[in-house]
């Protein structure tokens, strides 16, 4: 018979040269037959394979709850602790501001500041976002052919940070120039239009109701809108302070976490002159603030969870490969390579984790049912909004939890195997195992 290509060490296995010896697979039926094995070992081994299994799910199902549900209580912060105000309001020195518990809109007055300003506000240390509003207070928009007085809030809505949390109804796209937000005393309905200066605007949305009065009363557009409006106002009202270009009425500022409103105040009013500070409650602040601590020490726990989670699958199969230095020596010795007995040690433990992993997303998904039914549905009958991942987004971190577990499974599996490959074949079938 012809001689394979697997590599033969007569010294190691005892055949002398000129022996004839049986065909060996090659290529892929190598790799399925080391595969068949992988799969039979861990079916031979059954208790210790579930113990793996049960331990991988458990710390998958974990780390799979404990995802979605960080970026669904971020998501939720967001909505729900942007709907409490800002942490500071930022206004012309000299402006007359009515405090309110919850900072949500800047003043309306004839005072204002430089755009510029903005920027000099984000660069400081403990700003965390910075939000500007212009507001122009007038009775000749002719709006609903009335001489009612109203207050024009023009906001970005890409930095916005008190306006969108408080959308109740939408048009399912985002937000573009020509649409306008209407305050919940408003009685309009979504998606029709309004005049504003002789003007069509679309009703973009409807905020709730907050109790403070010019957020409740207020026409909301984007700065982009109000540009595209600057002319017609000035032709109707005259050259005013808002109407100048570039100028802005305030900036609402929320604070990063660790900043403290005296520090922020402290910092702003030493390096922007020319304003007035006005602080939130605090309560609020460190309310913000420590739920986004405890959100990244969630994410450690998340951490120090899947490397301790390593170490058991590495001592684990450390125990197994101890098991099988008998089998792993007549394999070697009927000619396996180095590289197929590592292939085939690390697809066990790539399978069984990866199993592990399957099962603990199941079981996390499970978990976050019954917090549905419990937890979310008791901050829901408070008012307290809680915002679910989409559905593709848990999908996707369902994957990456499974790959992550299969790839633990592979490093944990490594260097045992690693070890074992190197040993001689005589010495592996003589041990005790």
């Amino acid at each position: 018979m012809a001689d394979t290509d697997i590599p033969y060490d007569t010294a190691r296995t005892g055949y002398e040269a000129g022996t004839e010896r049986l065909p060996q697979p090659h290529g892929a039926g190598v790799r399925l037959l080391l595969a068949s094995l992988a799969l039979q070992n861990l079916g031979r081994r059954g208790t210790r394979t579930l113990l793996l299994v049960a331990a991988v799910s458990i710390c998958t199902g974990a780390v799979f709850t404990g995802a979605v549900l960080m970026n669904s209580i971020e998501k939720s912060m967001d909505v729900g602790f942007t709907r409490l105000g800002a942490d500071m309001l930022v206004v012309p020195e000299g402006t007359l501001t009515n405090i309110t518990a919850a900072l949500l809109t800047a003043e309306p007055t004839d005072l204002t500041l430089d755009d510029s300003v903005l920027d000099r506000l984000a660069g400081l240390k403990g700003v965390r976002r910075a939000a500007p509003q212009l507001i122009f207070r007038t009775d000749l928009s002719g709006y609903g052919g009335r001489d009612e007085t109203v207050d024009m809030i023009a906001f970005d809505p890409e930095r916005d940070i008190t306006v969108q949390p408080w959308l109740e109804r939408r048009l399912d796209r985002q937000m573009r120039q020509g649409d306008v937000i209407v305050g919940g005393r408003r009685e309009e309905m979504i998606g029709s239009q309004l005049l504003l200066f002789g003007k069509p605007l679309v009703v973009y949305g409807i905020l709730g109701k907050t109790a403070v009065g010019t957020h409740e009363r207020g026409l909301f557009v984007s700065f982009d809108t109000m540009d595209g409006l600057r002319d017609t106002i000035r032709q109707i009202c005259g050259m005013k302070a808002p109407l100048e270009p570039n100028k802005i009425s305030g900036v609402l500022v929320e604070l990063a976490h660790g900043a403290t409103i005296q520090q922020v105040r402290f910092a702003v009013l030493a390096n922007v002159p020319g304003v007035k500070v006005v602080g939130g409650e605090s309560m609020l602040t460190s309310i913000r603030q420590g739920l986004a601590a405890l959100l990244k020490g969630v994410l450690a726990l998340l951490i120090i969870m899947f490397v301790s989670t390593a170490a058991m699958v590495s001592v684990l199969f450390s125990a197994t490969i101890t098991e099988r230095r008998r089998e792993l020596g007549l394999l070697k010795a009927i000619g396996a390579r180095q590289r197929q007995i590592i292939g085939m040690l690390l697809t066990e433990a790539a399978l069984a984790t990866a199993i592990g992993g399957m099962l603990g997303c199941m079981l996390g998904a499970m978990l976050m049912r019954f917090y549905e039914h419990s937890l979310v549905y008791y901050l829901q009958s408070l008012g307290i909004p809680f915002v679910w991942l989409g559905t593709v987004t848990t999908v996707l971190i369902a994957i990456a939890c499974i790959v992550l577990a299969s790839l633990i499974g592979i490093v944990a599996a490594l260097l045992p195997a690693w070890r074992a490959s190197r040993r001689e074949p005589y010495d592996l079938i003589r041990s005790e195992g």
